[in-house]
This record gives structure tokens, sequence and C-alpha cells, in this order.
């Protein structure tokens, strides 16, 4: 079955990202295909709550962020990927993780996103947002969506 674009599996390193590792494993050996595993730092950003002040913050540069980022990918993929026989290719991206993903899967022609899921609901979805959800509605390519236990 070759000739399909990659397989593309975003990871924030958490135990529910990891719940779809093992799928998209499986398709990119069926599919014979590459394995793109990318990370979507967020820059760095502050907040005002209520008008408060809270002092000058310290916050890691861009680069800082990249830098650090591209270790732990590297450190994943040894840990997770070692002895895949197919291509994995790692890339940071830098900028809201849902858009990025998205963007970065239409870029490599992606035959499918593979994506863990937290499955926050209820107050803490509405607060923390859902990379997965936006991923899901706005992908044009199919996304396969992992649940984490």
């Amino acid at each position: 079955m070759t000739g399909q674009g990659p397989i593309v599996f975003p990871t924030d390193f958490s135990a529910a990202s990891l719940a779809g590792l093992p799928w998209a494993k499986r398709l990119t050996r069926f599919m014979e295909t590459q394995l793109h595993v990318i990370y979507a730092a967020v820059e760095p950003q502050i907040f005002r709550v209520l008008e408060i002040e809270v002092g000058q913050a310290v916050q890691p540069s861009v680069d800082e962020l990249i830098t650090g980022a591209e270790t732990r990918l590297q450190a994943f993929v040894a840990a997770h990927l070692d002895g895949l026989d197919l291509p994995v290719i790692p890339r940071i991206l830098v900028g809201n993780p849902a858009d990025e993903i998205i963007q970065y899967a239409d870029e490599v022609a992606a035959a499918m996103i593979v994506i863990g899921a937290h499955g926050y609901s209820g107050v803490r979805h509405l607060i923390l947002g859902s990379t997965t959800e936006s991923t899901l509605q706005h992908a044009q390519c199919p996304v396969l969506c992992v649940k984490a236990e």
C-alpha cells in the first residue's frame, strides 16, 4: 500500500499523546510510508489576570523553547520509535498546536493524522481548549483520535 503521504503524529509528550503511538506505528508499517513526529511549541505570553500586575516574569525565548523541544523530541523518538524500519521525521513547530498540526499535515500531504486525546470535558475543556477537537474539525486529511485510558 505504498505511494501514500506520511502519517503525522503530534505529541505533547504526555501519556495521552502516547495512546495514539501504537496506531501511528502500525499504520506507518502497513502503508509503508514515513512517520512525521511533530511537537508544537507555544510562544510564551504574559497575561493580565483581573488587571492585577504580577511583576516581571522570566520567559524563555522562542529559540530556547525550540532548543528544549528538539532535545525532548529526539529523546522521545529514541525511546519510543527505535527499531521502526521506516523513516521517522521529527519536526518542531511554533504556534498554536492545532493550527500548526493542520498546516503541517497539509504541507506534507499527510495520508492521516494520528492524535491522542486527553478526554477533558466540562469547564476544564472550556478553559484549556482542545487541540484534538480543533484538529478533527479542520484537518483536510483523515484523523484518527485515540483516547487515553
